[in-house]
């Protein structure tokens, strides 16, 4: 062996000296930024940091962001890491108007609730008051006084609840534009429960129909309507069958 590449022990001693230095100072450091990072889990945990500050409710339109809060459970005492988002999201889906709920945490204290409502597929007309009436079927509290239903249709006479629960789930298998093309829907009450709805559509047609069939049968008026000639007007039968009666005469679809 060549003894001029021989590096004599005592020449490497300062370098190897000069490693477990550096090994020993990383080796601090990492445990040092633990042992901090430790404690600042702790002082975050028990201190008012990590108590709720805010929470951001989005998508409600006629829910209240006052009822989601409160039955979400959430108050200014709730840790944000004692938050459980599916039992909360269960929670706010208990109310009548909301179909689904996400519920989402952000460090270091605020909470996001975002709903998908139910759609308005009616208004309950009782005397001079109208009550929205949702997809699910919920009826809710009257509109205010002097405000009009203009985005779903009225219905009107409608004393038996299983009828309403048929024709609101009818209108909530019709697309949003063919329910926003009925004007309103009057119940007929009728022994046989045949032909006992009456429907004024925006277009100038008038549908006849049953309770019975309803939510299968009303589905089918889209495509009626667009075999019809054009401007031909008169009363779709969508009871058993469907049929078209065009009227005899102008105003003959006068309500």
């Amino acid at each position: 062996m060549d003894k001029d590449k021989v590096i004599p022990l005592e020449d490497r001693l300062p370098q190897l000296k000069r490693e477990r230095k550096q090994k020993a100072n990383r080796r601090f450091a990492f445990y040092a930024s633990l042992f901090f990072l430790l404690v600042l889990i702790v002082v975050y945990v028990q201190s008012p940091l990590s108590k709720i500050n805010r929470i951001i409710v989005e998508g409600e339109q006629i829910t209240a962001r006052s009822d989601i809060v409160r039955a979400s459970g959430l108050t200014a005492n709730t840790h944000i890491w004692d938050i459980r988002s599916r039992k909360i999201a269960d929670r706010v889906e208990q109310l009548r108007t909301i179909r689904s709920a996400d519920v989402h945490t952000y460090f270091p204290n605020t909470v996001r609730i975002h709903v998908t409502e139910y759609g308005r597929k009616a208004y309950l007309s009782k005397g001079d008051r109208y009550y929205p009436i949702l997809q699910n079927g919920a009826v809710l509290d009257d509109l205010p006084i002097g405000k009009l239903p203009t985005d779903a249709p009225i219905l009107i006479h409608f004393t038996d609840k299983s009828a309403l629960k048929a024709v609101s789930a009818g209108l909530s298998a019709l697309p949003t534009q063919a329910v926003r093309n009925i004007s309103d829907i009057h119940y007929q009450k009728s022994s046989d429960m045949e032909d006992n709805l009456l429907l004024y559509m925006n277009d100038g047609n008038r549908i006849i129909a049953s309770t019975k069939t309803f939510s299968k049968n009303i589905k089918f008026y889209p495509k009626i309507i667009a075999g019809l000639p054009e401007g031909k007007k008169g009363t779709i039968h969508l009871s058993v069958g469907s049929y078209f009666v065009p009227y005899q005469q102008s105003g003959s679809n006068n309500k």
